[in-house]
């Protein structure tokens, strides 16, 4: 084949879904931290080079009666974040939902991909689940958890406070190699998302970066916030 005819392949994909909490109780200092902490991981995304592939960003949140897709996936360069605002309930299983269909959906997540990661941001339990339900067979986390792809990807959580629901948080991450972080109020938020960060860069410069793993979050996170 002549020089002419050569035709660079588009570098793979490395999809980021974070789900964010946005109900009322994350109100004031944790939804100021979490609109920061976005816009770092983002600016920290965009310095990085010699990875095998291209980040993308899409951030639903959750909030209200509804969740809804703030940032749609974008190419990292691109994404332009606006301020997310808090207010309502917390109907985390809607965004489940969203996040599985969208990641199920290839016009949305390109067949050449790599596995997305997903991450998790909540202070309160889902007002969308019913009490007397079992976790693990509640519909929307079986089905981000059985998907031919959804099924595949990393997830992350964070929980922040004492109402936070760390076993929804557990049965969403169903993985025991992966810690779910705890934090006691805001200021854990940039430690868990420069985590979330480097577990991220990790992957996109291993040899395999379609396998699941993170780095050890001891080295990025204040103990004094953060509960692993």
């Amino acid at each position: 084949m002549g020089l002419n005819n050569f035709v660079a392949q588009e570098a793979r994909p490395l999809p980021i879904f974070v789900l964010a909490d946005v109900s009322g109780s994350m109100s004031g200092p944790k939804i100021k931290e979490l609109n920061i902490a976005l816009r770092d991981m983002v600016s920290a995304l965009n310095n990085v080079n010699d990875i095998r592939g291209k980040f993308q960003l899409c951030v639903i949140s959750f909030g209200g009666n509804a969740a809804n897709v703030v940032q749609p996936l974008t190419d990292v360069d691109k994404v332009s974040l606006t301020e997310l605002e808090a207010d309502g309930e917390t109907p985390m299983g809607s965004a489940f939902t969203q996040v599985a269909e969208m990641i199920e959906n290839r016009e949305i997540v390109s067949s050449r991909a790599y596995a997305p990661t997903i991450v998790l941001i909540s202070d309160g339990r889902p007002t969308d689940f019913r009490d007397g339900q079992n976790y693990s067979n509640w519909a929307p986390l079986a089905m981000l958890h059985s998907g031919p792809r959804s099924s595949k990807c990393q997830r992350l959580a964070m929980g922040i406070g004492s109402d936070a629901d760390m076993a929804m948080l557990k049965a969403f991450v169903k993985n025991n190699q992966i810690p779910v972080i705890k934090s006691n109020g805001a200021k854990g938020i940039a430690s868990f998302f420069r985590w979330v960060t480097m577990s991220t860069i990790a992957r996109a410069t291993s040899v395999a970066p379609n396998n699941v793993s993170v780095v050890a979050p001891t080295s990025l996170m204040d103990e004094e916030e953060i509960t692993i």
